[in-house]
């Protein structure tokens, strides 16, 4: 599998070679980085579980940050914003950045931990002015800037939709004896940011698993096992902010479930999950390749798709969606809800540039949120996320990834005026 991607990834490489000959003279990629504390200072009702058994949160046990990556070439700007929060919507935030500091397109990726607050009016004015002050921060310290990635495999969650005796399938969100049930996309990426003299300066982590492994006895606010990732990898990388972003983990759990209700058994639970996930991430990213030398600058492509209600023909839902590309080769598909891991699978199979990246649970350009949204397969057979807690239409998750593979050849230039030769 790894050479074969080696493969495809020389081809596009030489295929870029020789379809932009005349550029040979790169461009400049510039980065900056900031972060900000958003754990609330007050007890709050937290976010993620109807039956939570304590009530409000009672404390913080580990701090809720928003991180943020700046990238330039020439005079295209791109913000990444990580966050650890169940979910985030903002309308203003995006269209104040774009016209305060010039940064066209803003991708605002929540964890989705169960550990973090529901968000209230008043918890939102303040969230938005912490952000957009580290989004001004990391574009006022820009640095010259390469890129390298890396990938690996590590199954940390098992696919909770089963099939029962009924033909149908439900959710078993619990997995005491961690059965590695599949199907799943185990693949992890890392994008790496370094400067000029080689030093990591922001390690994007992109995985797919639900962040559940606290559960609803747990009452402080946590960024869950994403939370411990970070932190263990910036331990190995002085000066390096670590950054997650969620994939498409609507139909996926954890393997490393807390939930004897012992706060100190629990917290070391997450740990453990946090711990391994970071081991085969440092390794990865200590052995990242460069990519291409940046002679494009970054494009994107963003709209706001109508979808119909499932379940009431007089309603309709609104989901914004962003298509990156950077240097023709890094493609981010943005998506503002739980999408299931096929559909993760759908863009990472059908884009066809090197490294292609789902950015799940990601708000961007307007809309809603759309909560659950699965695969036609899924829809199908349903369960929690299938056709329960569930509104868009069945089709809507093949329809958006569409958009964003139209989105995609558009940027790359394949879409012509008239028919090709024969």
């Amino acid at each position: 599998m790894a050479t074969a991607r080696n493969n495809i990834e020389m081809k596009h490489f030489l295929l870029l070679l020789t379809v932009f000959p005349l550029l040979a003279q790169d461009l400049s990629l510039h980065a900056g980085v900031a972060k900000v504390d958003l754990t609330p200072s007050a007890p709050m009702e937290m976010y993620g579980y109807r039956n939570r058994r304590c009530g409000p949160s009672n404390g913080v046990h580990d701090p809720l940050f928003a991180k943020v990556l700046v990238l330039q070439t020439g005079e295209s700007k791109l913000a990444i914003v990580t966050l650890d929060l169940g979910n985030f919507v903002s309308p203003d935030l995006p269209r104040e950045i774009r016209s305060k500091l010039g940064i066209a397109t803003t991708l605002l990726a929540a964890s989705h931990t169960h550990s973090g607050p529901n968000r209230t009016d008043a918890l939102q004015k303040d969230l938005d002015a912490k952000i957009f002050d580290a989004v001004k921060r990391a574009s006022e310290s820009m640095f010259p800037a390469t890129l390298r990635f890396g990938r690996g495999n590590l199954q940390l969650g098992y696919n909770r939709l089963l099939m029962r005796e009924d033909g149908r399938a439900r959710a078993m969100f619990d997995n005491p004896e961690r059965v590695p049930l599949g199907p799943v996309d185990p693949e992890y990426a890392v994008l790496r940011v370094d400067d000029a003299g080689g030093n990591a300066k922001a390690l994007l982590i992109h995985y797919a698993v639900h962040a559940v492994v606290l559960g609803p006895s747990n009452c402080k606010y946590s960024a869950d096992y994403p939370g411990v990732l970070q932190a263990k990898v910036e331990s190995e990388f002085a000066g390096a902010q670590a950054m997650f972003v969620q994939g498409g983990a609507g139909d996926i759990n954890p393997l490393f479930m807390a939930r004897s209700g012992d706060e100190a058994k629990d917290f070391a639970v997450v740990s453990k999950m946090g711990e391994t996930l970071a081991a085969s991430v440092i390794k990865t990213a200590r052995e990242t390749k460069p990519t291409s030398p940046i002679r494009h600058p970054i494009q994107a492509r963003s709209e706001v798709l109508k979808l119909a209600d499932r379940w009431d023909s007089t309603k309709s839902l609104e989901g914004g969606i962003s298509t990156v590309l950077i240097n023709r080769e890094i493609a981010l598909a943005a998506v503002p809800g739980e999408f299931m891991h096929k559909l993760q699978t759908m863009w990472k199979q059908q884009a066809d540039v090197p490294y292609p990246l789902f950015y799940g649970y990601t708000y961007s350009s307007g809309g809603e949120w759309l909560s659950y949204v699965p695969d036609l397969k899924t829809a199908a057979y349903g369960g929690y996320g299938g056709d329960a807690q569930t509104r868009v239409e069945v089709g809507a998750g093949e329809r958006i990834m569409q958009r964003h593979l139209i989105h995609l050849y558009d940027m790359l230039g394949y879409w012509k005026s008239e028919p090709g030769k024969p």
